[in-house]
């Protein structure tokens, strides 16, 4: 009688045990203020840019690295023609930079990991970004550090964050373009 009562035991405790962690864990904690607006803001605008490009002609899908590469300049410059207007700020505005560099900041304050995940890429020198621009091709893609991607905004498919030299990037990673860029982000 005494065995099957301590696997019982034993089985209510590991069950309570295995369950302590999952809800011990800190609860994920939204930003304050102004920034769930801001980033309300930013995500409509980046939707607005896949919208846009969602409405470009589609190519057929090939493994040829050529075709690939014809495909990637097809896809970039048809993006370029699309937004002949864009301007850096049109989705990183004023405000909307202002939250990112105040979660950059305080993400990289004191924190020797992330500083250390961002210098892992070379550095560039004087490279001079601009939307709609190349991402270019020898440039490495710089890792975002985790803590900082988890206090940003998540993107859409075929959409990144990248540093580049000082300069936080907002990328499309199939044309390889700088959709925009806050400039001076890292020190």
């Amino acid at each position: 009688m005494r065995r099957p009562l301590r696997t019982t035991v034993f089985a209510v405790v590991l069950a309570g045990a295995l369950r302590i962690p999952a809800t011990a864990a800190p609860p994920q904690i939204s930003p304050g203020g102004p920034e769930p607006r801001m980033f309300q803001e930013f995500t409509r605008l980046v939707q607005e840019y896949v919208k846009l490009r969602k409405a470009l002609p589609r190519e057929r899908i090939t493994k040829r690295q050529d075709e690939i590469v014809d495909r990637r300049h097809t896809l970039a410059q048809a993006i370029h023609e699309a937004r002949a207007g864009a301007k850096q700020g049109d989705i990183f505005t004023p405000d909307i930079s202002e939250q990112f560099l105040k979660i950059i900041r305080s993400t990289l304050q004191g924190s020797a990991n992330a500083r250390k995940t961002i210098r892992q890429g070379e550095p560039v020198a004087s490279l001079r970004l601009s939307v709609n621009g190349a991402y270019p091709e020898h440039l490495p893609l710089t890792t975002v550090p985790p803590t900082l991607l988890l206090r940003l905004p998540q993107l859409p498919e075929r959409i990144a964050y990248r540093i580049v030299g000082h300069d936080f990037v907002l990328q499309d990673t199939e044309a390889r373009l700088v959709i925009d860029f806050i400039p001076g982000a890292f020190p």
